[in-house]
């Protein structure tokens, strides 16, 4: 399965990638592949069993007052109806394996189709990097074989906030999947920020900061992409946003192979989060 030149066309500016029948990520050239891997960003061609529009709908109905989705209980500080400080976005955040106890089962079952794209997109990655296959469950924290951690968000953003929509930052995980609907999201590119055009029935993938940690000393590092979310206005729509996040296990170890399965390091997840918390805190 190939991508048509013209659908490569449609954004010059961003790489676009589609999953094959054999679960391959395949880019329409290596020029694009190579782009995708340095950004830490690129667009994925919505696959056909991804019900895009049923998962909208639910993340809208979260803006009600009413919603019981609001009433579900915290779990730590990362899971429930959360509104974060200094930034307008307010989400409902589940990790996996609350999925069934809170999501309706058809947002249940997206959570796990965006599983699958997540696991085919970071073993491309990895075979990309020439780490051994025998080492990529070690590696990714237990992600690449289906367990690690997953996180499936509704975002929208509150504008009685004046703050910004979400400040700069890269993400801390292996993998992001967004859904944008609407503009407002920007990358930070050759030290300037730009937009990131609203491309229909395309996803967006961002690269992380374990994923970047764990190339690193493999023939091909990936980038972790810096981006933020520009201040919504009253006089706007309100932004819907849809995330998915891929994680090693939280409470796991991320190793670092070069190409011969050689251990050239690791770090506890929470070692790593902690160190990137902190340097994000320090630089803001």
């Amino acid at each position: 399965m190939a991508l048509s030149s013209q659908e490569g066309l449609l954004h010059t500016r961003l790489p676009i990638a589609a999953i094959s029948d054999e679960r391959r990520l395949l880019f329409s050239t290596s020029e694009d592949l190579d782009r995708a891997w340095d950004l830490g960003i690129f667009y994925l061609k919505l696959p056909s069993n991804i019900d895009i529009n049923g998962a909208r709908r639910f993340g809208h109905g979260l803006i009600a007052p009413d919603s019981p989705y609001r009433q579900i209980p915290k779990y730590g500080a990362l899971e429930g109806f959360i509104a974060l400080e200094n930034n307008q976005q307010t989400k409902l955040a589940l990790s996996r394996q609350h999925w069934d106890q809170h999501y309706p089962l058809e947002i249940a079952e997206f959570g796990r189709h965006l599983d699958e794209i997540g696991i085919t997109i970071l073993r491309e990655v990895l075979r990309q990097s020439g780490i051994p296959e025998a080492c990529w469950d070690k590696a990714s924290g237990g992600y690449s074989t289906g367990a690690g951690t997953a996180f499936l968000n509704f975002v929208h953003y509150d504008t009685r906030n004046p703050d910004q929509g979400l400040r700069p930052h890269t993400d801390y995980g292996l993998i992001t999947i967004l859904d944008i609907s609407a503009p407002g999201l920007q990358i930070k590119v050759n030290g300037k920020f730009e937009d990131v055009p609203v491309l229909p029935d395309h996803l967006a993938i961002h690269f992380g900061e374990a994923l970047n940690f764990i190339t690193t000393h493999s023939d091909r590092t990936v980038g972790a992409i810096e981006h933020q979310v520009l201040s919504q206005k009253p006089t706007d729509p309100v932004r819907h946003g849809i995330v998915y996040f891929a994680n090693p296990d939280l409470a796991g170890v991320l190793w670092q192979f070069d190409a011969q399965g050689g251990v050239k390091g690791s770090s506890s997840v929470a070692d790593l989060f902690a160190l990137l918390e902190k340097n994000l805190t320090e630089h803001r």
